[in-house]
């Protein structure tokens, strides 16, 4: 498994954000998967990054890793979705990036108050 996306799967908003982008990523480069899974646990711990889930989203593209703002934008780069999203996270700098990250982070659980439910086609790239 070689580009994955590990989300908070108890956060509403995390959830629907990956159930969003599972359903852009028309190329299936992608498999997500919640940060409480028995696969995102094993490759957390086997890369000594247990304490970071907690904080932000975790992109693995082959053997690299990358978190916060940095994750959306490769995450976002290696699936050729939204270029001009793409582009403004690239002109921005990451210290700036990564506060905007963290200021949308604190406040997701607010944000979103139901579940979706997703199709068995969309359910497949979870793992």
């Amino acid at each position: 498994m070689s580009n994955l996306l590990i989300f908070d799967g108890d956060c509403l908003f995390c959830n629907r954000i990956a159930l969003f982008l599972a359903k852009s990523d028309k190329q299936n480069r992608f498999k997500f998967t919640p940060h409480t899974s028995s696969i995102s646990q094993k490759i957390l711990k086997e890369n000594h990054l247990e304490e970071v889930i907690a904080q932000t989203v975790v992109v693995k593209i082959d053997r690299q890793f990358y978190f916060k703002s940095e994750a959306v934008y490769h995450f976002l780069k290696t699936a050729q979705l939204f270029p001009w999203l793409r582009f403004l996270i690239y002109l921005t700098p990451r210290v700036i990036a990564n506060v905007i990250y963290d200021f949308i982070a604190r406040r997701r659980k607010k944000i979103v108050k139901s579940c979706p439910t997703p199709d068995t086609y969309i359910r497949e790239k979870f793992v």
